[in-house]
């Protein structure tokens, strides 16, 4: 759940961190000296909003077990932690 989230929270701020360093490198503006306009705030929040949406498909899609497996959760057993698994 951790790694989903992580996934999903970087998709978010890359287009914010992508701009911010494409205007550090182009225009030498340094970060948090210049007021970026709403309309530029719309944008990367959109694109971000678009590439998460993307991410958690892919991340949805690609991970987890097919569908005809049985999951059998972590137990214990002679005192050691067996971990879950599919089968």
């Amino acid at each position: 759940m951790v790694r989903f989230l992580a996934f999903t929270i970087i998709a978010f701020l890359l287009p914010f961190i992508v701009y911010g360093g494409w205007r550090f490198i182009t225009a030498g503006i340094t970060p948090g000296s210049e007021s970026w306009p709403m309309k530029v705030w719309t944008r990367l929040a959109g694109a971000g909003a678009a590439l998460m949406l993307v991410s958690i498909i892919v991340l949805v899609s690609l991970s987890g077990e097919g569908a005809k497996k049985t999951y059998h959760p972590a137990r214990m057993e002679n005192g050691q932690l067996v971990p879950g698994s599919f089968d």
